[in-house]
C-alpha cells in the first residue's frame, strides 16, 4: 500500500508535537482509509487531491475520538438529537425515504458506538466543504456512499483493537499544573491553556474542517488590499475567528463546542470562566439593532409586520414605502431589468428585507407569483443561500410557515420525489448547515414583534 499520509499530517490534527506507537496507529489507519475511498472512486470527485487526504484523516480522527471516549462527536449527535430528532442528520432514517442495499445488515444507530451513518455524514460534510465547491451538494449518492461503506467496514474491522490516544483525552479535560503556583500565576496558565486549547480545537481537529483555509483566505485578503497586512492585523483576525467565528455544524462557535464537550471534565471551568466571558459576550454585543427595530416597527403599525408582502414592480414598492412612511437610502439602485414579484419582508432584528428574483419559489395564497414547477429547480438556493441572500430568520420563517414546499437539493429526475421527501424532513438543519444560523440565538426576541 503506497503511503500518501504522513506522521506529521496526522499531527497536524492534535494538541501536542512528538508522536508515539498511538499516532503511527492512526497514520497507517488513515491511510487504509485512503485507499478505501480511493477504490470507491470519491477521491476523484475532489479537486484538490489535499481535501481528500484531510477526509481520510478525519475518518481516522473520528475512530480515535469515539475510542478514547474524548466525546467530541457525541456531543455534536447529541446536539443534533436534541434539536432535529435524530443523531445524524439524513442518514439514521436514510431507509425510510430512499432503500440502500449498502445499509442491509448495519446496526441501529448507536450513539456510543461508530456508525455507518456516521461515516457517510462526514464524507458528505467534507465533501460539501472543499474549496471548489459553491453549491449545495446532495447528501445521497452511489460513490460517496460506497466509499462510505468501505471506510466503514475498515473501522468496524479495527474497532475492538484500535488504542485509545491518552494523551489527547489528558489534554482535554485535565487542566494544567505548575509544581508551584500562585493565583496570579494559576490564573495565566488557565489563561495559556485555554488560547492553546481554543487554537487546536478551531484549526487542527478533525471536527473542524475548512477553518484553517477559511483563516488563509482571510488574511490573503487582507494582504491583497490597500492597506496591506501586518503582524497584529493578522494575529487580531485569527483571534477573532477562533473565538468568534461560527462553523457549519449546528452554527456553534469553537468556544460553545468546548463548554458542551468538556461538561464533565475539570476542564469545564475554563470555559465557564467569567471574566472570559464578558470578553465574549461584548463582543456579541456590537451590533446595533435599533435601526433594524425602527425600520420593522413602520411595518408593524401598519399591521404588516409578521407578514410577506408580494409587489408587482419597482413601482408599486415605491408607493407601498411611502405609504409606510419608510425613506429608501438616497444611493439605492434596483434592478433595470427583472421579473414580476417582488417580496418585502421583516423582523425586529433585521429590518425591512426587499427581495427580487424569487416570488415563484414562495408558496403562499397571498402570492399570485408563485409557479410550482419553477420552483422545483430554484427553491433551495433559498436553503443555500447561493445566489438568493435572505436572512436566516426571514428564511426560518418561511421554513415554519411551510412556504417552502419545493425546496429540493436533489434536480436529478430520478431521485427528484425521494429527493424532495428527506429534504423536507431536514431543511431546517440545511439551512441551518448553508446559512450558519442558530434559531436560539438569532431570532428576534417575542415581544419585539
Amino acid at each position: 500500500m503506497k503511503k500518501v499520509i504522513f506522521t506529521q499530517d496526522w499531527m497536524a490534527m492534535h494538541p501536542y508535537e512528538k508522536p508515539n506507537e498511538v499516532d503511527q496507529y492512526y497514520t497507517e489507519l488513515a491511510n487504509e482509509i485512503y485507499h478505501a475511498l480511493d477504490e470507491a472512486c470519491f477521491t476523484h470527485q475532489f479537486k484538490n487531491v489535499e481535501d481528500a487526504k484531510q477526509l481520510a484523516l478525519s475518518i481516522a480522527g473520528y475512530l480515535e475520538d469515539v475510542i478514547s471516549g474524548a466525546g467530541i462527536w457525541k456531543t455534536f449527535t447529541a446536539e443534533c438529537k436534541k434539536r432535529y430528532g435524530s443523531y445524524i442528520p439524513f442518514y439514521e432514517n436514510e431507509d425510510d425515504f430512499v432503500p440502500n442495499t449498502l445499509n442491509e445488515d448495519v446496526p441501529a444507530y448507536d450513539p456510543e458506538e461508530i456508525n455507518f451513518a456516521d461515516i457517510k455524514f462526514l464524507c458528505w460534510h467534507h465533501y460539501q466543504q472543499s474549496t471548489y465547491i459553491q453549491e449545495a451538494v446532495p447528501f445521497l449518492f452511489s460513490t460517496m456512499t460506497l466509499a462510505a461503506k468501505l471506510a466503514y467496514n475498515l473501522l468496524d474491522k479495527e474497532y475492538e483493537t484500535a488504542p485509545e490516544n491518552e494523551r489527547l483525552i489528558t489534554y482535554l479535560s485535565e487542566m494544567p499544573v505548575l509544581e508551584s503556583q500562585n493565583e496570579e500565576e494559576e490564573k495565566q496558565l488557565d489563561e495559556i491553556h485555554r488560547r492553546d486549547t481554543l487554537a487546536w480545537f478551531h484549526y487542527g481537529c478533525y471536527f473542524n474542517v475548512g477553518n484553517r483555509q477559511r483563516l488563509q483566505f482571510a488574511l490573503q485578503q487582507m494582504a491583497n488590499s490597500p492597506q496591506g497586512l501586518t503582524e497584529p492585523m493578522a494575529y487580531s483576525v485569527q483571534m477573532e475567528m477562533t473565538i468568534a467565528s461560527r462553523s457549519n455544524l449546528l452554527a456553534l462557535t469553537s468556544l460553545e463546542w468546548l463548554e458542551k464537550i468538556t461538561a464533565e471534565m475539570p476542564t469545564h471551568k475554563l470555559w465557564e470562566d467569567k471574566e472570559f466571558k464578558e470578553k465574549i459576550e461584548k463582543m456579541e454585543a456590537s451590533v446595533d439593532r435599533e435601526k433594524a427595530i425602527h425600520d420593522y416597527n413602520l411595518l408593524k403599525a401598519k399591521d404588516y409586520g409578521d407578514k410577506f408582502i408580494f409587489l408587482e414592480d419597482v413601482k408599486t414598492l415605491k408607493e407601498f414605502l411611502k405609504k409606510i412612511e419608510f425613506e429608501l437610502p438616497k444611493d439605492i439602485r434596483f434592478p433595470q431589468k427583472y421579473e414580476k414579484g417582488i417580496i418585502v419582508s421583516a423582523s425586529p432584528y433585521t429590518g425591512i428585507n426587499i427581495s427580487f428574483g424569487f416570488a415563484h419559489c414562495i408558496a403562499s395564497p397571498e402570492n399570485p407569483y408563485y409557479n410550482a414547477e419553477r420552483a422545483e429547480e430554484d427553491c433551495f438556493s433559498i436553503i443555500s443561500g447561493n445566489g438568493r441572500p435572505l436572512p436566516y430568520e426571514i428564511v426560518c420563517k418561511l421554513i415554519d410557515n411551510n412556504m417552502l414546499p419545493d425546496a429540493n437539493i436533489f434536480t436529478s429526475r430520478y431521485v427528484k420525489e425521494e429527493g424532495l421527501k428527506i429534504t423536507q424532513a431536514n431543511l431546517q438543519f440545511l439551512a441551518d448547515y448553508y446559512l450558519m444560523g442558530r434559531k436560539d440565538k438569532d431570532l428576534s426576541p417575542a415581544e419585539l414583534w
